[in-house]
């Protein structure tokens, strides 16, 4: 337990009103996270895609009798429970929230990984290589929580808030996690949630374009990413592609040892000799002297990467290298990332959360290098979100597929066929664009179309168990619509070889 003093001395508020040293049972910035005894922070934040919440405006609907105190930026005259006045009431947030639940990040390695694309993936590799490794690790997403291959809770966000984020890491060393792998979205970096976070290694992916509805400029997008970097202490490890252009410009930045990873000869880790089939991927990787082989079976070239990231991480963490190459076995796709579903007639899905044009472009460069007779993309771009993409994604789905079916995608408020005609912008007229807003139905086309040989490509949802229309998530996930339609009928193959 701790008492309100402790938190004044902590965060030296500029003020403090109707001060009693009460008890502190809990941290919280959300409303429905009320506990007995909290400490209620109040700040605007960005809850809700492409809704701002005012934290002042909550303040009248709150249980009153649950909260100790509030922390926030300005008084608030008619309420006469303990306030402290903080400048910042993010940062404050994220400070007394390590404060009390015993800082847990200095007792574990924490890894970070932003970027655009490949965060989950290489969040899951990395958990799966410590664990092989022995040493016990998690991975934090937008998968939800993960101790080695056990899922333990749902992801409310890619980054948790930051009193739900230091709870978490409270209860992993409790349970003895060594090492967790978090996926650190621009969105979090750029509130402050990890604000204060002690990060041991700090992984970039990649940056293409992505977030601009909440970021509306690349600078802005690009310099949220970097903050990761340039904040880290001098005994930390940044690990950075370095085949990407902004990961050449982010490494003479960081004020810690480096490790730059990928396929040129810039990088100081490297994938040599790179096999990739349909059944997975082998590659040798060389470092400092060493040379590991690497034989996965995770598919694309896109993937090369995110192992390098995996492996380069887990290497500054303390892993052995032998003992890195020896679970090289364990590197396997994760849940809605390139996730194939059997059809009948010797026919593949594929489910990929691929949602920028970069995403797209590399999942349908990878499966026509697979030597698949047709492509068939099933796509759609989310609502309240970057309408800019939308043209892009359009433009590489029909450059590279042979047939597209254009859907919808969680249109959210917005009304679908404005998202369809957004992205028909980026898309030559040809016979091969089928437009059906309903997503089900979508699926449905294109699985009559499909015929021996093709691969369907389902991209934008992933391991998304909903559809978001308006503000309600309706039950809907792109894999279980393939098998249903696998199942449902097997005339739906028959009939089209009669």
């Amino acid at each position: 337990m701790k008492k309100l003093s402790e938190f004044i001395s902590l965060l030296s508020p500029k003020g403090v009103l109707h001060f009693e040293d009460t008890a502190i049972h809990g941290i919280v910035c959300r409303p429905e996270e009320l506990r007995e005894k909290s400490l209620y922070c109040v700040m605007d934040e960005f809850l809700q895609y492409g809704h701002w919440v005012q934290g002042a405006d909550l303040l009248k609907s709150l249980k009153s009798e649950k909260i100790a105190a509030l922390l926030l930026e300005q008084p608030v005259s008619d309420i006469s429970l303990p306030q402290l006045m903080v400048a910042d009431a993010r940062k404050a947030t994220a400070l007394a929230a390590k404060y009390f639940f015993d800082s847990p990040d200095n007792d574990m390695k924490i890894i970070g990984i932003t970027g655009t694309n490949g965060k989950t993936t290489t969040a899951h590799l990395i958990n799966r290589l410590l664990n092989a490794c022995g040493m016990p690790a998690a991975a934090l997403g937008t998968l939800g929580l993960y101790a080695g291959y056990e899922k333990c809770a749902e992801a409310v966000y890619t980054t948790p808030l930051s009193p739900m984020l230091f709870e978490t890491l409270h209860e992993l060393r409790n349970d003895g996690i060594a090492a967790l792998a978090m996926e650190i979205s621009s969105h979090a970096l750029k509130l402050d949630r990890t604000f204060g976070l002690d990060v041991d290694v700090a992984v970039f992916t990649n940056l293409t374009r992505d977030h601009l509805d909440f970021h509306e400029t690349m600078t802005d997008y690009r310099a949220s990413k970097l903050k990761l970097f340039t904040g880290l202490k001098s005994e930390a490890t940044a690990v950075i592609n370095a085949d990407d252009p902004a990961g050449k410009e982010f490494i003479p930045l960081c004020p810690c040892r480096v490790i730059s990873y990928g396929c040129g000869t810039e990088a100081n880790l490297r994938a040599e000799n790179i096999s990739c089939s349909p059944a997975g991927t082998d590659f040798c990787i060389s470092y400092q002297g060493k040379n590991l082989e690497m034989k996965t079976s995770l598919v694309g070239n896109f993937n090369v990467y995110n192992v390098l990231a995996a492996v380069s991480a887990c290497l500054a963490s303390g892993a052995d290298a032998d003992a890195l190459q020896a679970a090289a076995h364990v590197l396997s796709g994760v849940a809605g990332r390139v996730e194939p579903v059997q059809l009948p007639g010797n026919r593949v899905g594929i489910v990929d959360y691929a949602h920028t044009p970069d995403s797209l472009e590399k999942v349908l460069q990878m499966l026509r290098a697979s030597g698949s007779k047709r492509i068939i993309t099933v796509f759609g771009c989310g609502g309240d979100r970057d309408r800019g993409k939308r043209p892009l994604m359009g433009a590489v789905a029909a450059r590279l597929s042979d047939i597209c079916v254009v859907t919808s995608d969680n249109p959210r408020r917005e009304n679908p066929d404005a998202i369809i005609q957004d992205i028909l912008a980026g898309m030559p007229e040809h016979q091969g664009i089928t437009v059906e807003p309903n997503r089900r139905e979508a699926i449905r086309k294109a699985f009559l179309m499909s015929r021996e040989g093709d691969v369907m490509l389902l991209a934008g949802k992933g391991h998304e168990p909903y559809q978001i229309i308006g503000d309600e998530h309706f039950p809907f996930d792109d894999r279980e619509e393939l098998r249903k339609l696998s199942a449902e009928d097997a005339a739906f193959y028959s009939q089209k070889q009669n």
